[in-house]
């Protein structure tokens, strides 16, 4: 048998029967490497997360860099009614009835102010939060301002200002609250171990040592007492 004239061996068989084979090897082999090449894009975009998620749980003992992008620092939640017991974890809805028209203003021997940190002991550089609950003492309705204008954390060691929330908080707003009869409202500061620097809020180049430190909350003029809370190395 006579080769073909272009030189490929195309066996007994007319010419067209191995063009057809010879095609479809390639698509085969075309269809694998574009399903290889999909599998490895995609992966790029799915581990991002996993690295973002490392970086933030670096943060919680890390570099001043790696905790100031990694956690807020400073940052306080919106005041949520809840039931009286601070140590509540889960407090379930709770029907209230509208307030009255022209409620007067708690007094400071009205309310009670606790403030409760965690973690404790935690770690130099991590981060803290606390727990502020301000409940009711008041036979009936009674209203208190708990804006950013109202409330303020501090952190204290040696009975020295290390920290206050002021300090971070521009907007000096109100937001009056109506309380009933045994009603508490509660929130939350998250504090940055590296806001050390009094009278400001940019982190500190080092966290705050090893030590004993002291939590207060602010309401207006009622201030609780003191709590404490330990870092270790």
């Amino acid at each position: 048998m006579q080769p073909p004239a272009n030189g490929w061996t195309v066996g007994p068989l007319p010419p067209s029967v191995y063009w057809r084979r010879r095609a479809m090897v390639a698509v085969v082999v075309v269809g694998a490497l574009l399903i290889v090449w999909i599998f490895l894009r995609g992966g790029d975009g799915d581990g991002k997360p996993s690295a973002v998620a490392s970086g933030a749980a670096s943060g919680a003992a890390g570099t001043p860099g790696s905790v100031a992008a990694t956690t807020p620092g400073a940052e306080s939640s919106a005041p949520q009614i809840v039931p009286a017991n601070p140590e509540s974890s889960s407090p379930p809805p709770v029907e209230r009835s509208a307030p009255p028209a022209n409620v007067a203003p708690c007094g400071d021997d009205q309310i009670a102010v606790i403030v409760t940190a965690t973690p404790s002991p935690g770690v130099v550089g991590g981060t803290f939060t606390f727990n502020i609950n301000v409940a009711s003492k008041a036979a009936g309705w009674c209203s208190r301002d708990l804006g950013p204008g109202a409330q303020e954390v501090q952190v204290l060691h040696d009975g020295a200002l290390l920290f206050s929330s002021d300090d971070c908080d521009a907007k000096k707003t109100s937001d009056v609250r109506a309380f009933a009869a045994g009603d508490a409202v509660r929130y939350r500061f998250v504090w940055s171990s590296y806001r050390t620097t009094p009278h400001a809020c940019a982190p500190a180049q080092n966290p705050a040592p090893a030590g004993t430190y002291q939590v207060v909350a602010r309401v207006g003029t009622k201030v609780s007492g003191p709590t404490d809370f330990t870092i270790n190395r």
